[in-house]
């Protein structure tokens, strides 16, 4: 199947679903881009699989709790692909999101007064569920192979943190993939001072040769987190949490917690699982990594002569700006009719960041949307 094919596709909606009804182009979401003549088939052939096994009112009549058996083994298999070996279904959670899971997983690990240690540019709700939970946040440097380990060791001998929160491939928002070195030696900080990591492995699945997860290297003090709303489509939302242990997995999330917004839907959960086991989650992969990389070299060739952090399978790029303010150019882009996130929106009050911008390149629905996005861009940053 060729790139082209996959965005020329015809639609019912008159209005791209990145344009907002006053006509903005929104490229602050980080979706990833529909490729509806694989994956129309594809999931419309598994729902009627899924429908054939168990018949509607039996499919949701009731929480899908942890996930039911089926789905915690081929969840295993799923996260098996990153972590080089099949967990213990008794270690897995399913989940309705990665924001979920880490909703239930702060208070658990960092709660009664611990604190929580997380990149200093980093994705911006997770500060958010901290501070409603009354966690302290504690800011740890990045450089250019992503979290600083020396600066993490400085912070856990100072602060002595609970656990870490970040994200290791395609980091949100400099789009750094950590090097396998860079890993180890984080992986052996948390082991030294007994840090749990919670490591979200979200855009891991679209990376052309994803390093192993930190979690591989410390698996008992690990939350490894991967979900499908930033791989397959934004609506398909699950996330597969491995847990260290069986034991630490029943304690965070069932029986001992009473809250339901975690759990998966049922037809989610069930879809997945046919996915997975019928390999046809990779075809769809497949699609998506071909429509991501023809965009970026769209962006890449729009923004020619522009500093841009790009990778092929990265839902978004990264431009640095010398000498400008963020904000400012945010504003001016926006004045063009297009919507891009400030590196200010990443960091906490008080901690000025490099002056870049984010720009989402997934989520408008065809490539011509994209480009008119981009064109705006360049003719507001001249």
């Amino acid at each position: 199947m060729n790139a082209i094919a996959l965005s020329n596709h015809s639609s019912k909606n008159t209005r791209d679903r990145a344009i907002s009804p006053d006509g903005v182009i929104r490229l602050a979401l980080n979706h990833p881009p529909p490729v509806p003549d694989v994956f129309n088939p594809i999931v419309s052939e598994a729902l009627n699989r899924v429908l054939a096994k168990s018949p509607p009112v039996e499919l949701m009549a009731t929480h899908r709790w942890m996930g039911s058996e089926e789905d915690r083994q081929q969840g295993a298999a799923f996260v098996a692909r990153r972590l080089g070996e099949i967990p213990s279904p008794d270690r897995i959670i399913v989940t309705h999101s990665i924001q979920a899971a880490v909703h239930m997983l702060l208070p658990s690990i960092a709660g009664n007064g611990r604190s929580l240690a997380i990149e200093e540019l980093s994705y911006p709700p997770v500060r958010s569920f901290a501070a409603r939970y009354g966690i302290r946040v504690v800011n740890v440097a990045i450089d250019g192979d992503g979290l600083n380990p020396n600066a993490f060791e400085q912070v856990c001998r100072r602060e002595k943190p609970a656990a870490l929160y970040l994200l290791s491939t395609f980091q949100n928002p400099t789009t750094v993939t950590m090097s396998v070195g860079r890993r180890q030696e984080i992986a052996a900080v948390a082991r030294r001072h007994q840090v749990q990591l919670i490591e979200d492995d979200v855009y891991s699945l679209l990376a052309a040769s994803p390093p192993p997860p930190i979690s591989a290297f410390v698996p008992e003090l690990s939350w490894y987190l991967l979900g499908t709303a930033k791989s397959f489509s934004a609506g398909l939302k699950l996330a597969f949490v491995v847990a260290p242990n069986g034991a630490g997995a029943a304690r965070a999330f069932w029986p001992g917690v009473r809250a339901t917004y975690w759990m998966a839907s049922p037809v989610s959960a069930a879809l997945m699982t046919e996915l997975i086991s019928t390999g046809e989650d990779l075809q769809i992969l497949a699609a998506v990594k071909v429509e991501l990389a023809a965009r970026h070299q769209l962006v890449v060739n729009g923004l020619r002569g522009k500093p841009l952090a790009s990778d092929p399978g990265c839902l978004h790029v990264w431009m640095p700006l010398k000498g400008l303010s963020s904000n400012r150019i945010a504003a001016a882009i926006f004045k063009h009719g297009v919507q891009v996130a400030a590196s200010a929106s990443y960091a906490r009050d008080g901690f000025i960041p490099p002056d870049a911008i984010r720009i989402g390149i997934g989520n408008p629905e065809t490539r011509s949307v994209l480009e008119q996005a981009i064109s705006r861009i360049r003719r507001a940053l001249s």
